[in-house]
């Protein structure tokens, strides 16, 4: 018994996209840019660990480290500024992920540049470079697949900045009822330029 197969016009003309014109490679300073603080850490780390077993020995070092890592763990306020800068340093990863499978890209295959990352009570707040052949459209045509994207996201919010048109203001909600600047709690209207295609 055979069945038949729907087609997903939408999904077939996705493939054909991403065929025809796919996300270039990144040069290797691109990659060292992107992966620069998980590359801190892993050189930085040991070095630091190396330079405490030197100077105070193996004991001091393993007591001193616990002390730490206990009072990030019971201190609310150093927990939530660990995981903070934790999301910041994973949320740009996964907004590039989610523009390439958009296929947010220019007719080079270049991805927009996430200039900076900035923790907030809400969630990230990233500002996003729109190269040539990109539009802030895109961005907002987008958003569903980003906060999909966006592990443990419940909505992303999309806004030019007002002083730089190329430039995009995207705002990663984490923790719902928080909120977020910029936006009166009474009008729920944003007073950074809304992007209206």
């Amino acid at each position: 018994m055979r069945h038949s197969v729907r087609r997903n016009p939408h999904l077939v003309l996705r493939f054909i996209e991403r065929e025809t014109s796919p996300v270039a490679r990144p040069g290797p300073l691109v990659v060292l840019w992107r992966w620069r603080y998980e590359a801190m850490l892993l050189v930085g780390g040991p070095a630091v660990v190396g330079v405490a077993v030197r100077a105070a020995g193996p004991a001091v070092t393993i007591v001193a480290g616990s002390l730490v890592g206990l009072l990030v763990l019971l201190w609310p306020q150093a927990r939530r500024e660990v995981a903070g800068r934790f999301w910041c340093v994973v949320t740009p990863h996964r907004v590039r992920k989610a523009c390439a499978e958009a296929l947010i890209v220019s007719r080079r295959g270049k991805l927009p540049v996430i200039l900076r990352t900035r923790p907030e009570p809400f969630g990230e707040r990233l500002w996003v470079w729109c190269r040539a052949g990109t539009s802030p459209g895109d961005l907002e045509q987008a958003r569903d697949m980003i906060a999909a994207a966006c592990w443990l996201a419940h909505e992303v919010r999309i806004a030019r900045d007002p002083h730089r048109t190329s430039v995009v203001i995207v705002d990663v909600l984490r923790r719902a009822g928080r909120p977020v600047p910029g936006e009166p709690p009474e009008t729920g209207e944003r007073t950074l330029t809304r992007f209206r295609p």
